[in-house]
């Protein structure tokens, strides 16, 4: 392994929230930018977007329009530059069928303006620049961005700062770089090592461990790596490593483990599997000494979050975006099936935490559930029977409730009939 791939010296970001000069020439260089034939009136475009670029900009991105808005099929899907636009489409489809990204970028308006989009956006800019950090790491296959993540890419040479944007610069070796569809881009594990130096410890830990999801040669390359670190914050970059754990099947259920963590329930693993009578089960996070099984629930998407992905398509390692109706089936299916699994463990002995991220869609319920709310209190651990081990998930529960207050315990059904026939986990002994 190169050293010089994951070393090298950089400038702090240039970002900047004043309004862009309302010029053609979106670049210092001309050269960076593609050439197209044919004159280009930029005013009336500009104008039909009737979109002002700073406050976009400043807003981050922004969910499309409307679920219900109709776009012609033939009108291609951004970004677009102001001349590919003015040569596709008229005044009047543009006004209603584009909205602009920034100055001299266009997209669609049933798409979602999200930290891909815009990377593409800045990639098609500055087509000799190389996205790093989080815009890397949206292709590798990183879900956990935050809404308003702005794009970020690497300069040969220093250039005018832009609204919206994050440019840095400095040498970056021939060794981290490679292609992934039509954009240049950090390898994944310099995007790794960027990602741990730029970001706070929980999600630089939390975009790792996506990536290594999606990557399958990543998590044996960042612990080499972190054997021996070298350069600028080499340790941090090490001590990120050791608190990745890349069978993690998400990134809210890393910010759990990770939550658990930092209160002292340093136990709890990700891909455990269960053997009961019904089968053997994988759980998504487990203390086996507690008996205590976590089932992370992610926030639903909006529905125009979902109607601008099924638009947009892939815009990564995640495959295809598929058709809505099968996807809506698959995960009714799911649901009920982890259900199920949820049940049979409750019948086996152990305590099942759920943990909702957010309350903005109600959870769907098959069939009646033994739940219960948290008392605003830990419990101490002679209040709880079972020689301590119920009373540890329950603490566990109350720590995961300080942070996301959905979440819920499900007690051990220790009256009911248990999957285990000679008794040893089915009653508080």
């Amino acid at each position: 392994m190169n050293p010089s791939a994951l070393n090298s010296p950089t400038s702090p970001p240039h970002t900047s929230a004043a309004p862009a000069a309302p010029d053609l020439a979106d670049h210092a260089d001309a050269s960076d930018a593609p050439q197209f034939a044919g004159s280009v009136d930029v005013a009336a475009v500009a104008d039909a977007a009737n979109v002002a670029e700073a406050p976009a900009a400043a807003a981050g991105p922004l969910a499309p329009d409307s679920v219900e808005h109709a776009v012609p099929a033939h009108l291609p899907l951004g970004p677009l530059t102001t001349s590919e636009l003015h040569g596709v489409a008229s005044r009047s489809q543009i006004r209603e069928h584009y909205r602009r990204m920034w100055h001299g970028m266009y997209r669609r308006v049933d798409q979602l303006d999200d930290l891909a989009l815009r990377s593409r956006a800045l990639a098609r800019d500055w087509p000799r620049g190389v996205l790093r950090g989080r815009s890397a790491a949206v292709f590798w296959g990183d879900d956990s961005s935050p809404a308003d993540t702005l794009p970020e890419i690497w300069l040969p040479s220093t250039r005018h700062s832009r609204p919206g944007r994050i440019f840095r610069y400095g040498a970056l070796p021939a060794v981290a770089v490679t292609e992934f569809d039509g954009m240049r881009l950090t390898t994944p594990l310099r995007t790794c090592r960027d990602l741990a130096v730029d970001l706070d410890f929980e999600d630089a830990v939390v975009s790792i461990e996506r990536l290594c999801a999606m990557v399958a040669e990543l998590p044996a390359q960042i612990r080499a790596a972190a054997e021996h670190p070298s350069g600028r914050r080499g340790r941090r970059f090490a001590t990120v490593v050791r608190a990745c754990d890349p069978r993690s099947t998400s990134a809210f259920a890393s910010r759990i483990r990770l939550e658990l963590a930092k209160a002292g329930f340093d136990r709890f693993r990700h891909g455990h599997q269960v053997r009961l009578l019904h089968g053997t089960i994988e759980v998504p996070l487990v203390d086996t000494d507690a008996r205590c099984v976590v089932y992370p629930v992610p926030a639903p998407a909006s529905p125009a979050v979902r109607h601008a992905t099924r638009v947009s398509g892939d815009t990564g390692l995640n495959g295809s975006a598929g058709h809505s109706g099968s996807r809506a089936s698959t995960r009714i299916r799911s649901e009920k099936t982890i259900e199920r699994h949820r049940g049979w463990l409750q019948e086996a002995g152990w305590t099942v935490l759920v943990v909702r991220e957010s309350s903005r869609e109600p959870p769907a319920v098959f069939g009646e559930q033994k739940s219960e709310p948290l008392a605003p209190e830990v419990l101490p651990p002679e209040a709880v029977p079972g020689m301590g081990r119920e009373s540890a998930a329950l603490q566990a529960a109350q720590v995961l409730a300080a942070r996301w207050p959905d979440t819920e315990i499900r007690r051990p059904d220790w009256d009911g009939p248990t999957s285990d026939p000679h008794g040893m986990w089915g009653s508080a002994w």
